[in-house]
């Protein structure tokens, strides 16, 4: 009994290992698989095109199953109403051959048994057989719903009356004859009172409904195939633009940036993306440009007070060491392109940081009209040959940046003293308006031509070429200015005059406007 036992527990403990070392096995074999069949979806790749014609066969596929299931309810509602209505025809006409006893009918019974295939018996009140079209009378079973509650032997849905459903017999084998139609008619001859019963065993029908499934099954099918083929070749033309401009975009290189979509053909919204595209690609383009533009003219900026460094530093170190008049001439050459040089760096890296986002506006609420007598006071002490006027000035609080407002506004008034005439004189104002403030320069100064003056504000442009760096500055100061008002979402408007001086009128608007 012992050995029995510890056998038991052995073979217990080695099905309970098994079943472990099983387990442990499936789950080390599932990550590898579920590993490969993510990395495969997401590998996976299918065309526009493809899921085009998918979602289209889908619904095409789902419209027809509704639409086969409408049909097939519908045509199998008319022929149940057609059996019925028909095997109350048979009913009328087999009681219309009555001459006054049951055996009367018996006759019509078998003829319209065999021409139709039913099954048609008669029974008295006490539904006991008296006739019956089939040839064994044991199998004849009147059929009535209480019955089919209670017999378990056969599993039929039963009619009483005129009603009308199907039963199904758990014995039958053949798909055309597992459902049955059976109507019930109390019929009376002779003063007595008898029920005549016929089953419809429905092949006509289910013949009539295989033939309607077969013909939406293969309409269906070729629906599908021929909404695929259309499908893809239309989708595959529609899409064909698409191709061509992954193609033209592919080729599209620092050295191409020329390179521009086909936007002709019809209008969709490929012509329209295409257009975007190209809108895209004329920005990049231009900023391109002008970011080469401004590395070279920076370069060039640049290079010039190294160049003058590096000569005079040549100069000194051949001879000039003990010459005292060279040596003072080099160092204050030096010094003075070393702040040229500075102060180009400096508007390099404010506009560097602009460019990126990245330069800091400290908002402070401030009186601007104590801002400009502060600039204008300064301007004086600074240049003698110009007369520096402040017309109107009005007391106003705005809130601003006020070191960068301050940084704008000497840009502008130095840019009118470099371009006016000495004893010229030079203009500031201020005055509040519903939107804001607005702040004026106007100066006496040679004026802005019209070819120059919608690019005053670029970088390192000069609209005097003739001008030094020295009288001319770097040309980059407007675009710094420009910068500062946009940045407070300001407007500025230039009116210039060849020989009569130029106005810049500057309007900042309030923080919540």
């Amino acid at each position: 009994m012992n050995n029995k036992r510890k056998i038991k527990l052995l073979i217990k403990y080695f099905v309970k290992q098994s079943l472990l070392i099983l387990k442990l096995a499936i789950t080390e074999i599932r990550r590898p698989i579920k590993s490969a069949y993510d990395s495969f979806i997401e590998k996976l790749r299918f065309s526009i095109a493809f899921k085009i014609n998918i979602a289209f066969v889908s619904m095409i596929i789902g419209f027809f199953f509704f639409l086969s299931l409408a049909i097939a309810a519908g045509f199998g509602f008319y022929l149940g109403y057609s059996a019925k209505v028909d095997m109350e025809k048979d009913v009328s006409l087999i009681t219309s051959y009555s001459n006054g006893n049951i055996e009367s009918i018996y006759e019509s019974i078998d003829k319209i048994s065999k021409l139709k295939n039913r099954q048609i018996s008669i029974f008295d009140y006490s539904e006991k057989l008296v006739f019956t079209s089939e040839e064994e009378k044991n199998k004849v079973h009147y059929y009535v719903k209480d019955k089919s509650a209670q017999d378990s032997q056969d599993s039929y849905v039963l009619i009483l009356g005129s009603d009308i459903s199907f039963h199904f017999p758990t014995n039958a084998t053949n798909t055309s004859t597992r459902f049955f139609m059976v109507l019930n008619e109390n019929i009376t001859v002779e003063n007595k009172d008898y029920k005549i019963q016929v089953v419809n065993k429905l092949g006509n029908e289910f013949m009539y409904m295989g033939i309607l499934f077969s013909a939406l099954s293969i309409i269906c099918v070729i629906t599908i195939i021929n909404t695929l083929i259309t499908g893809w070749k239309a989708s595959k033309k529609i899409l064909k633009p698409v191709g061509k401009m992954t193609e033209t975009v592919q080729n599209i290189t620092i050295n191409a940036l020329d390179t521009r979509l086909d936007i002709g053909g019809s209008q969709d919204e490929l012509k329209d993306l295409a257009h975007t595209f190209n809108d895209m690609l004329d920005r990049l383009q231009e900023s391109y440009e002008k970011q080469n533009q401004f590395v070279s003219d920076a370069s060039h900026e640049l290079r010039t007070p190294i160049a003058v460094i590096q000569g005079y530093a040549n100069l000194l170190d051949r001879w000039g060491k003990n010459d005292k008049e060279v040596l003072e001439e080099s160092i204050t050459a030096i010094k003075s392109e070393s702040e040229n040089m500075k102060a180009l760096v400096e508007q390099l890296l404010f506009l560097a940081r602009s460019d990126k986002n990245t330069q800091k506006v400290e908002k402070t609420d401030f009186y601007i009209d104590e801002l400009i007598e502060e600039i204008v006071k300064e301007t004086r002490l600074i240049d003698i040959k110009h007369q520096i006027m402040c017309e109107r000035n009005e007391r106003t609080k705005f809130n601003a940046d006020k070191n960068l407002i301050k940084e704008a506004l000497r840009i502008f008034i130095d840019n009118s003293i470099k371009y006016t005439p000495e004893n010229g004189f030079i203009k500031v104002s201020s005055f509040a308006t519903p939107e804001g403030v607005s702040i004026s320069v106007q100066d006496s100064g040679n004026g802005i031509s019209k070819e120059d003056l919608p690019h005053i504000f670029d970088r390192f442009y000069r609209a005097d070429k003739s001008r030094t760096k020295q009288s001319g500055g770097t040309g980059l100061g407007l675009a710094i200015a420009k910068w500062i008002v946009m940045k407070h979402k300001g407007t500025i408007e230039v009116e210039s005059q060849l020989g009569v001086g130029t106005k810049i009128n500057i309007k900042l608007p309030k923080e919540d406007s």
